[in-house]
């Protein structure tokens, strides 16, 4: 294989290795090999991207271009994908989670990985065509893993709302893609490029542009087309929503930078008003959610609206600062996510997943406890903590184009958002629990301890030294 072919090899593999684990479960109704398969394949395909030399990091065909800033997407995709991997394991075994047990794993992981296959493709896109084939790849698998538990009213329900929405939102995006269709005369981001830098002010361009974002502003939970999150993250199972939190934002940040930040550059300066209207909508409607919750899904989700609104400032900035500060956020958030998901999947087996659940945590299980502090920590945007830079890169984005009023809004929504994460930090540590009402110490086995430790080194590590990996393209 010479290095031309190089760069196409994550796309080929991922799709093999999907193939490879819905074979495996035609062959075992239970699905045993399908996590092994998942997980240990996951794994070489990261390991491979990292590998791979810089020099073989460009390629293209057709309507596919892979560079090395493609391949960083790339990664984070595939450790999302790994990361729900790993959550998800307990819950295909008896005892998993207090809402019952999981059946049909390799189904689970088969549309995993071809969601993952949609990401991959969505940012590797280099027409309009493509693009939306890849956006839709990433979406429709999760309305199927939204519903995955048949016998639980709440994700039926989920499902249900997720597949209603998400039909709307795919409307508007190729509604959108129409229309700028109609504005370039061609499907090619150069064409598209050439047609919004040569005319910018055309009705259809922006008629497209408009309704291309709205169809995104749904994908990532944006206000004020948010409101479909806490009710599909309250009814999906908890790895569904852990993949949904990181992974389908992260892919909905990586679609809108790809055209943002590309082909439609030349006309973002003038949806500075529209995008810091959402994001202001997005920070506040998302922290007064947040403090209002009882339910620790419902708080998560509420919680991610807001960091949308984050994300959605750095748009503001130049091109490439915004791209860096986009995708070191979304690593530190991911594994903040991650991290959290983790505690909740542990403390879901024996009681409700409610902000009550997490009373006397810090004396059932100091280790849990201290993951939990990091967490919200980081979300709160605490130095040295790997959501602090992350923030910190966020702001400076806007700042550096003279949006200070914006930054400004932003640091007081963050203030905002500190008070209900600390109530989090006040349930497990300081609210005084009598034994009588002690649920039991909660016994980490070997992988839970080993992942806690990692979780936690990464939330420290990525806020005091940043991996020039994952900042430099």
């Amino acid at each position: 294989m010479n290095q031309t072919q190089l760069p196409f090899v994550p796309d080929l593999a991922l799709f093999g290795l999907a193939l490879m684990v819905l074979a495996a479960d035609l062959r075992s109704d239970e699905g045993k090999n399908a996590f092994s398969l998942t997980f240990f394949g996951l794994l070489a395909l990261g390991a491979f991207m990292l590998w791979l030399p810089l020099e073989s990091r460009e390629g293209s065909f057709g309507g596919f271009r892979i560079t090395s800033g493609t391949i960083l997407w790339k990664l984070l995709f595939t450790a999302a994908a790994l990361g729900t991997t790993l959550v998800s394991r307990p819950y295909f075994q008896m005892g998993g989670n207090a809402r019952g047990m999981l059946a049909k794993p390799g189904v689970f992981y088969g549309l995993l990985l071809l969601c993952t296959l949609g990401m991959f493709a969505l940012v590797s896109a280099h027409d309009l065509l493509t693009f939306y084939l890849g956006l839709e790849l990433a979406t429709l698998p999760l309305y199927a893993l939204a519903a995955f538990q048949p016998h639980d009213s709440n994700s039926v329900e989920a499902g249900a709302k997720y597949v209603l929405m998400g039909g709307f939102s795919s409307a508007l995006s190729l509604f959108g893609i129409s229309f700028l269709f109609g504005a370039s005369g061609g499907l090619s981001f150069d064409i598209l490029a050439s047609a919004a830098q040569s005319n910018p002010a055309l009705p259809i361009l922006w008629a497209g542009t408009l309704f291309l974002l709205g169809g995104l502003g749904f994908k990532l939970a944006m206000a004020p087309l948010h409101m479909w999150a806490p009710d599909v993250y309250e009814g999906a199972p908890t790895p569904v929503m852990a993949f949904l939190s990181v992974g389908s934002k992260a892919a909905a940040v990586a679609a809108t930078t790809v055209l943002f930040l590309g082909p439609l550059e030349s006309i973002r300066i003038g949806l500075s008003g529209f995008l810091t209207g959402c994001a202001v909508l997005s920070m506040v409607l998302g922290n007064l959610g947040a403090l209002r919750q009882t339910n620790l899904r419902r708080f998560v989700a509420y919680s991610s609206i807001a960091q949308v609104g984050y994300m959605v400032i750095a748009f503001l900035g130049e091109a490439d600062t915004a791209r860096l500060a986009l995708q070191y956020n979304l690593i530190a958030y991911g594994v903040t996510s991650f991290a959290l998901y983790f505690i909740v999947s542990i403390v879901g087996k024996t009681a409700p997943e409610n902000i009550s659940s997490l009373r006397g945590l810090s004396r059932r299980s100091p280790g849990l406890a201290a993951l939990l502090l990091l967490s919200m920590f980081s979300l709160a945007g605490i130095p040295p903590l790997a959501g602090f830079l992350g923030k910190f890169l966020l702001f400076a984005s806007a700042a550096e184009q003279g949006h200070y009023t914006l930054v400004g809004i932003a640091v007081a929504n963050a203030v905002v958002s500190f008070y209900y994460y600390m109530l989090i930090v006040k349930e497990a540590y300081i609210i005084e629990v009598k034994e009588s009402e002690l649920e039991g110490m909660i016994i980490l086995s070997l992988p839970q301890k080993v992942a806690v430790a990692v979780l936690g080194i990464l939330l420290l590590g990525l806020g005091i030294c940043p991996v020039k990996l994952f900042l430099n393209q």
